[in-house]
């Protein structure tokens, strides 16, 4: 099971990497002044939290119930094959509902958000995003239930590749600003929708379960007070340093974002992908609690490097942009907070995956409200005080709290026994590797790069040292790497490589 976990989580990493090299590439000219104002970039930001709430309010969770009830023991055969068409339509109901209500309410949104009901242009093609997207979604999840990572990262690569071409013509050639990005993401959310629900509806059995319907919204909907506070976690700071510090200061803060969002995408996004379905697999086979506590360690330390990374990186990367303005390249910091909070929202899923598999989406609903609150008051408290570092420092400190709180809620359904003494030695390695490295920040680029990159190779050192891990984990990496290369010389037809002969 680890080893799918690890290959899936590999070939849905593709798929991360495909997003943020397109969001790279759209973030080359969103920092382009001739592009965007700067306050347009942070008003960018604005629109981009609100797209994420929104598109959690259509979906009403069904995605995650049409993977619960898919994989459920309870149900026959013959109706669990009937649970992706009762899902679609359950999708479209509240697709056409929510995008009507963003479509005629845009200028008020704008008023709100903007202060200029005016500028409703973008809000309705947001909506019309929304929408899509939301109908798209379902067959993105039915390919992840049936473990089609190859095919889900060549569908989301193609609308990665769409979404970039199309922002780019109404932002370059026509010059349309933030509502050409936002007629952008629409246009690929409609062909992806247009392209997939038929595939769809070829694919599966046309039988909506009626029966099925009501425990499926009884499962789903508390799952959109739990989104709406885990979006508030990811997504919500945008909204208060707008009103605090400015939509310019927002600017600053979503570039930092973007960068530290990287853990997110690359690593917890593909590895939640992957483990969402295996790990409910694995529950419902035989409640194995060991497989859930490895992976939890280890994520956390490989997602433990890739912040303290991002944190190395991060300012010489962002000289590199087309824009003069020193505020960007002074968010290092920033990038590690916020890194570390995604890191933790990693460590959330492994725990989370125990509650769904148990029903307990109540739960759920309520230890990421508790998170999602702590989150609001810690940036009320923190944005006036600290800044944009408040912010990222708030961020992570919820994090933190909905890890916990859901790891201890898990723990009275299957007791696991999830290694936190291990992340604290990872979090005290990466803030202790990150602040050696901050003695190069006058040093020449190659002295900054030679320190920096000899800081993150002793990071697995340090970890050993600390006793993160130990010689048996040493041991079992190596008979992985053996197994799986023995297991593509046996795919191509080569005979497995023996030692030497003895003597």
């Amino acid at each position: 099971m680890f080893r799918r976990l690890f290959q899936q989580g590999s070939i849905y990493a593709i798929s991360g990497v495909a997003a943020k090299m397109s969001g790279f590439i759209l973030l080359y000219f969103y920092v382009d002044p001739d592009m965007l104002a700067k306050a347009e970039f942070g008003n960018l930001g604005v629109l981009d939290a609100t797209k994420s709430i929104a598109l959690l309010v259509a979906s009403a969770g069904i995605p995650m119930g049409l993977l619960r009830f898919a994989s459920s023991r309870d149900l026959t055969e013959k109706d669990r094959a009937a649970v992706p068409a009762t899902a679609l339509l359950l999708s479209a109901v509240t697709a056409l509902l929510v995008g009507t209500i963003g479509w005629v309410w845009s200028p008020t949104f704008a008023s709100w958000l903007f202060g200029d009901a005016g500028r409703a242009e973008p809000f309705r093609w947001l909506a019309v995003y929304i929408a899509f997207k939301t109908i798209a979604d379902v067959s993105f999840t039915e390919i992840r239930h049936r473990e089609k990572a190859g095919s889900f990262v060549l569908v989301g690569v193609f609308e990665m590749a769409v979404m970039v071409g199309a922002i780019l013509y109404f932002l370059i050639l026509k010059g349309e600003g933030l509502t050409g990005v936002m007629k952008g993401y629409a246009l690929s959310a409609a062909l992806l929708a247009g392209l997939l629900t038929p595939a769809l509806l070829v694919r599966v059995e046309r039988r909506v379960l009626w029966s099925l319907v009501r425990p499926m919204l009884v499962f789903s909907l508390p799952l959109i007070a739990s989104g709406l506070a885990a979006r508030f976690l990811n997504i919500g700071d945008r909204y208060l340093i707008t009103f605090f510090l400015g939509a310019e200061s927002n600017a600053e803060y979503e570039l930092a974002a973007r960068f530290g969002g990287l853990v997110n995408t690359l690593v917890v996004q593909s590895f939640a992908a992957a483990f969402t379905v295996l790990g409910l697999k694995a529950l419902g086979d035989e409640a194995d609690p060991h497989f859930h506590r490895r992976t939890f360690r280890h994520l956390a330390a490989f997602a433990g490097g890739c912040a303290l990374g991002l944190g190395m990186v991060y300012s010489d990367v962002v000289r590199l942009l087309p824009s003069n303005d020193p505020a960007y390249a002074q968010g290092d910091g920033l990038v590690m907070l916020i890194a570390g909070g995604f890191a933790l929202y990693g460590l959330y899923i492994v725990a989370v995956n125990v509650l769904y598999s148990a029903g307990r989406t109540r739960t759920v609903a309520l230890t990421v409200g508790l998170a999602g609150l702590a989150n609001l008051a810690l940036n009320l408290a923190l944005i006036p005080l600290m800044g944009l570092a408040g912010a990222a420092l708030a961020t992570l400190l919820a994090y933190f709290v909905l890890a916990y709180g859901t790891a201890y809620a898990a723990e009275q359904s299957l007791s696991v026994g999830y290694p936190w003494r291990a992340v604290g030695w990872i979090a005290v390695a990466v803030v202790a590797l990150w602040g050696v490295g901050q003695i190069a920040n006058d040093w020449t680029l190659w002295g900054r790069i030679g320190l920096r990159g000899g800081l993150l190779l002793a990071y697995p050192v340090v970890l050993f040292g600390v006793g993160v891990y130990r010689k048996e984990d040493w041991v079992q990496g190596r008979q992985l790497v053996a197994r799986w290369r023995s297991g593509r010389e046996h795919a191509r037809g080569t005979p497995p490589r023996e030692g030497p002969p003895s003597r």
